[in-house]
């Protein structure tokens, strides 16, 4: 089952529900991204928390989360469900922020 994540929270200034605005993640992965272990490039590049990198903790650990590190996001075929850019962006300066 998958999670709709915001990129940008609602009651950011930023924030708007809607779908450019938010991505589709698994209760992990969606965990992961709203505590900042894990972030997306506007690019839509993953990318891990050095400290997460260093972890050394199991399969888990290693498949689950290091596994994602510079990989790419799957976008649906339609560009205009794709997490918009500027929402990327601002996420992903707040995980800079937190590593």
């Amino acid at each position: 089952m998958l999670d709709a994540a915001h990129i940008v929270p609602d009651q950011a200034e930023l924030g708007e529900p809607i779908v450019s605005s938010g991505i589709a993640l698994c209760k992990l992965h969606h965990a992961a991204f709203d505590s900042f272990m894990l972030g997306v490039r506007p690019d839509h590049v993953i990318e891990v928390r050095v400290d997460i990198l260093k972890e050394e903790d199991g399969p888990l650990l290693l498949h689950g989360l290091q596994g994602l590190h510079h990989t790419r996001m799957i976008l649906p075929a339609s560009k205009d469900q794709w997490p918009s850019p500027d929402s990327l962006a601002w996420k992903y300066e707040r995980f800079r922020a937190a590593a």
